[in-house]
């Protein structure tokens, strides 16, 4: 369906004066399989309107992350600029099917979904399965939630996405046409970087990046009940400070040369090893870290256009301890702006990493290796990077919140800021670790900051 006449009317009865806007993430953890990696990579029509490719971005537990946020606007129509939101997974390919008329009100039926739950947090706590991704109006507290899985969306991408959105909706509406969303799917980073999928030499560098989490994990850790309790409901701490604060904070890091994330980071490391569970690698602190790699993509893929899609990486870190908190902040600041900017053999290892890392998580070693119970950490940085506070006259984004579900235990942080708030997001599971415990680790974090930036 390609004519503009044949697009569905959305509710008219969604038109609010203010947006309110957060993004939290879904985590779950399985093991992908390793047939991706003697796949071609690009999509394909495999029939008349079925365009399909492999997951490309499986094996390291990112195809059951879901992302999820909430915002209330005027709500018109769908947006199939993005149509890899409406793509689904069938065993390790990704399929999308270009809709007849009655399929595309199938799936605005079931993708557009007004609740009656109290807020968005209620809805987070339910954990509800889903195939894809959906819109969730909430009219109790004026709140729109979005939910994709991560293998279709990463957090940085969601923040673009919902940038693209508010524009498409803020006036002047443009019109919409649906049947050419084939040629806007996302591809995958080896296909835009014109980089070769099979190389043993490559896979051999993959081995030896990977070679040192790989053998060093877990490191230092928390004391937790996984493995040995039921999962439980997800939840989250949170820790948000003042703009005054933010902006003491911020001041504090450029005179010593670190970056706001490398200072958190390091006062995660520093409030870990006070509560860490004595019986786990206190000698060393063991990581992979995101990066967000669309920086270093050509445009269009660098852009919003192509928000809906996954392209980032993890990268090992691996420190000794005990370590003060400036040495862990200036290796972190070293870690963190050298791994990926300016270095283009490493880029171009990113496929032959997730396809390694694939092979090494199957392993009966791996399989019977200690579960890391330390929290994975994840930075946003400036959400107004990505995402503006006002779009036209009436669309207001008035917060943000980023987290993750957590099923099966590996725990994560966000760091960002917004509104010259910064924000930190604990989430956990509650059958493994317990609220109390979490908060009084992030006040830990908050006095660690105090000591060593503001006092």
């Amino acid at each position: 369906m390609s004519h503009e006449s044949s697009r569905p009317s959305a509710p008219s009865n969604f038109r609010v004066p203010t947006l309110t806007f957060g993004a939290e993430t879904r985590y779950f953890y399985t093991i992908r399989t390793p047939e991706l990696s003697q796949s071609k990579r690009q999509w394909t029509e495999i029939s008349c309107g079925r365009w399909e490719r492999p997951t490309a971005s499986a094996c390291d537990g990112r195809e059951h992350y879901s992302i999820f946020s909430t915002l209330t606007v005027e709500l018109n129509y769908p947006n199939v600029e993005s149509p890899q939101i409406a793509t689904t997974v069938e065993g390790t390919k990704f399929v999308y099917e270009v809709p007849d008329e009655a399929a595309l009100s199938h799936w605005l039926a079931s993708t557009f979904v007004v609740s009656d739950v109290e807020s968005s947090d209620e809805l987070y706590h339910q954990g509800s399965p889903f195939k894809h991704s959906k819109l969730y109006w909430l009219p109790r507290s004026s709140e729109l939630v979005f939910r994709a899985h991560h293998q279709t969306i990463d957090g940085t991408g969601v923040l673009l996405f919902w940038h693209r959105y508010l524009c498409a909706l803020a006036p002047p509406i443009k019109p919409i046409t649906f049947g050419d969303e084939p040629a806007r799917l996302a591809p995958v980073m080896e296909d835009i970087l014109g980089l070769e999928i099979q190389s043993t030499e490559k896979d051999e560098q993959a081995l030896g990046v990977l070679s040192e989490y790989i053998s060093n994990a877990p490191g230092i850790g928390h004391t937790s009940r996984v493995g040995s309790a039921p999962s439980g409901r997800s939840n989250a701490a949170d820790l948000t400070f003042s703009a005054a604060k933010t902006n003491r904070i911020v001041q504090a890091c450029q005179a010593h040369g670190v970056t706001v994330t490398s200072a958190l980071h390091a006062a995660h490391i520093q409030a870990l090893t006070k509560h860490a569970d004595p019986n786990s690698q206190t000698s060393r602190y063991v990581s992979a870290n995101q990066f967000n790699l669309r920086p270093y993509l050509p445009e269009p893929y660098s852009k919003d256009q192509y928000g809906v899609a996954v392209y980032y990486t993890t990268h090992p870190f691996k420190l000794a301890l005990p370590s003060t908190f400036w040495e862990t902040a200036h290796a972190l600041h070293r870690y963190y702006s050298t791994s990926y900017k300016g270095n283009r053999p490493l880029l171009e290892l990113n496929g032959h990493i997730t396809r390694t890392l694939c092979n090494i998580v199957q392993t009966p070693e791996y399989l019977a290796a200690p579960v890391p119970t330390d929290v994975l950490v994840s930075s946003l940085g400036i959400a107004e990077r990505y995402l503006q506070r006002k779009y036209g006259k009436s669309v207001v984004v008035k917060n943000l919140a980023v987290g993750v579900e957590v099923v099966l235990g590996l725990n994560m942080m966000f760091f960002y800021t917004f509104r010259d708030q910064l924000r930190l997001r604990y989430c956990f599971n509650e059958g493994f670790e317990n609220l109390t415990d979490i908060e009084r680790y992030l006040q830990e974090m908050e006095q660690v900051l105090n000591q060593e930036l503001l006092s």
